[in-house]
């Protein structure tokens, strides 16, 4: 547990996670993978800028059901 503790902490590993859902989307043509991206790029530089996990957690959270959900009263 501890080394996952230190992975989640390193900013490459978040950008390598942005780097695959980055790629995913261009391999299959996923137009919401540079939202998901920027979201996930968001929970990394809060985790490794020191946040508590579970904060961390409920920003990244926020961020795909703000990619995925559509906004009242818009078609």
């Amino acid at each position: 547990m501890n080394w996952f503790k230190k992975r989640i902490s390193e900013p490459s590993t978040w950008a390598g996670l942005v780097g695959i859902v980055l790629g995913a989307g261009q391999a299959f043509k996923i137009e919401e993978a540079q939202p998901v991206a920027e979201a996930v790029g968001a929970v990394g530089q809060a985790l490794a800028g020191g946040a508590d996990p579970i904060t961390a957690g409920i920003v990244g959270f926020a961020g795909l059901a703000a990619v995925f959900l559509g906004e009242k009263g818009r078609k």
